[in-house]
């Protein structure tokens, strides 16, 4: 390509050297033409009107870029036939023609090489001095010398020219050269910033199209070494890994190339390469990581002696680092930083997407959880309680219909006895649909809604409830109020069936903006830890429900317990008022 852009600008500077010289020779043979040669005037015109026609011809093929080496060569055989026929037309050894001589041998000599110019010049030679050897006179004779100078000028015009032409040639091919590669070298870089960009893109698609958080953290990696790749040709085999905040320091949310002890493996973060990180919230460059406090403590990247680490950040928020490590010496530079901070920058968005759909379904999964367990409780008390009551009234009534037959007087005191159990289940209904949807709390307020609740169960119980409360008024928000009272109604429950306790105190109030509601017995107690492991192994949420609840107004339960000195249950919100 650089050799042919070369031949078509010397074929045009050829072609109008062609005009020029056709210009002039037709111009110099009609002025000095002798009276004895007129009779060949129209055979100089005519041979100058077919080389201004050839050169039209070949003009326009060089204008076209349809101009090759053999077209050009036969240009230039044309240029030495029509200088023969102009030297045999004037024959004169001194012909004022002597100058066409020139045109063809220099032209070969720059188009091609000083070889073909010498052969050209030899050639056109011969035509410009065989009319003098056959000129006739023998004035023409003793010419011959003068002749032969002549040629030797043509010979040496040529061999210069063409020495000149090929230096210069050489000088233009190598500046061609040089533009080439460096047009070149930047459409590889306009390339590599395309197919980084592509990558980037395609980073967002596959980000944008997953909420799974581990398949977006697998994708940074995955991307990452695909964008890395990209810049440079890396022989090493790279590990890198995505370490995200846990609650113990940073742990390996995903890898490539970590052996399983590296996976498992946590660091503090707060020194090293990732505490700079952490720190400056910038990616960094490193060398030998075996030198590293933390990263060193990776098998796989102690024999890595280069590596770069950039932050994953949002706003001022850091969510952990995206580590790259390779064997080799300086693997990467700022443009590696640049695309996988780039990667990063689109992946803090994609996390936190997926960290809110995780949270997400994690509500819903505890939602359901604790639907679950009202619905498993409701059946246990509708079990324990109404349903054996009501099985007890279907006795009572087959045990009096056969009084009525057999001893009609007892069938009075019966009676009672089986209306005082119906009515004793009818609290008991009525208590639990209380429970499960107590409207007085949403008309009337907390204090209220604990109070009536009290009420009812002392209506089919004799344990007795003290009740601490102060008037709360409407300062609680409706979903502390809810969150309240299912607590001190579960606490209660918990204290009536369990702690064979002889007295229950509810306790609530407001200190140091702080909401606090207090249930406590003199039950028989027990070891917290211990009742929460047998309650997770025989299925039984209660005591995490509560804690659940507690989180969802931002409060903090503690169960405070040891046998045979009762249970206190303490729920502590921070007070912001009605919202």
């Amino acid at each position: 390509m650089i050799k042919g852009q070369i031949h078509l600008d010397l074929d045009g500077m050829i072609c109008i050297t062609r005009w020029l010289f056709l210009s002039v020779a037709l111009l110099v043979a009609l002025v000095s033409v002798q009276t004895s040669q007129l009779a060949n005037l129209p055979v100089i015109v005519y041979l100058t009107m077919g080389g201004v026609a050839y050169n039209l011809l070949a003009t326009l093929l060089v204008y076209l870029k349809m101009y090759p080496d053999y077209v050009a060569a036969g240009s230039i055989a044309l240029d030495v036939l029509l200088a023969w026929g102009l030297f045999w037309a004037h024959r004169s050894a001194d012909s004022v023609l002597f100058f066409f001589c020139f045109l063809p041998a220099i032209s070969a000599a720059v188009r091609f090489d000083v070889g073909w110019g010498l052969l050209t010049a030899t050639a056109v030679s011969v035509g410009y001095g065989l009319p003098a050897l056959f000129a006739g006179s023998q004035a023409s004779r003793w010419a011959i010398p003068a002749v032969g100078g002549r040629v030797l000028g043509i010979l040496a015009a040529t061999t210069v020219a063409g020495l000149l032409s090929d230096r210069a040639k050489s000088a233009e091919r190598n500046a061609v050269t040089s533009i080439y590669q460096a047009e070149q070298a930047e459409l590889a870089r306009l390339r590599t910033a395309s197919e980084r960009a592509k990558a980037i893109y395609e980073l967002a698609g596959t980000l944008s199209a997953t909420l799974n958080y581990q398949r977006v953290l697998d994708s940074v990696l995955e991307i990452s070494t695909i964008g890395l790749k990209e810049l440079s040709s890396l022989a090493g085999r790279p590990a890198s890994m995505v370490l995200l905040f846990g609650d113990h320091g940073l742990y390996v949310a995903a890898s490539r190339n970590l052996s399983h002890g590296d996976d498992n493996r946590i660091i503090p973060g707060e020194s090293g390469i990732v505490g700079r990180v952490l720190s400056t919230a910038e990616p960094v460059i490193a060398g030998n990581l075996a030198d590293d406090p933390e990263l060193s403590q990776f098998a796989a990247f102690r024999r890595c002696r280069s590596a770069i680490c950039v932050p994953l950040r949002a706003g001022f928020e850091n969510y952990g680092v995206v580590v790259f490590a390779n064997p080799e010496q300086n693997a990467y530079t700022d443009e590696h930083v640049e695309v996988l901070t780039a990667i990063c920058n689109q992946a803090v968005v994609a996390i936190q997407n997926a960290q809110l759909y995780q949270t997400l379904r994690d509500e819903r999964d505890r939602i359901i959880e604790i639907e679950e367990e009202a619905r498993k409780k409701l059946a246990r008390d509708l079990h324990d309680g109404p349903t054996q009551s009501i099985a007890a009234i279907a006795m009572r009534l087959n045990f009096t219909r056969l009084l009525l037959d057999k001893e009609p007087s007892s069938a009075k005191e019966e009676l009672q006895k089986l209306e005082a159990l119906a009515r004793r289940t009818t609290q008991e209904i009525r208590t639990m649909l209380f429970t499960l949807r107590p409207v007085v709390l949403e008309t009337q307020g907390l204090k209220a809604a604990v109070e009536q609740l009290v009420q009812k169960l002392q209506e089919t119980e004799a344990l007795p409830v003290h009740l601490q409360i102060e008037d709360l008024g409407d300062q609680l928000d409706v979903n502390l109020q809810a969150v309240a009272f299912f607590i001190t109604e579960e606490a209660i429950n918990n204290a009536k069936k369990h702690a064979n306790a002889h007295n229950i105190w509810v306790r609530m109030y407001i200190r140091d903006r702080y909401f606090i509601t207090e249930v406590e017995d003199d039950g028989k107690g027990f070891v917290v830890e211990v009742e929460k492991e047998a309650a997770v192994q025989r299925g039984s949420l209660g005591l995490i429900n509560l804690q659940e609840r507690a989180e969802l107004v931002e409060g903090q339960l503690t169960i405070d317990s040891q046998p045979g000195k009762g249970t206190k249950i303490r729920l502590v919100v921070p007070f912001k008022g009605i919202s």
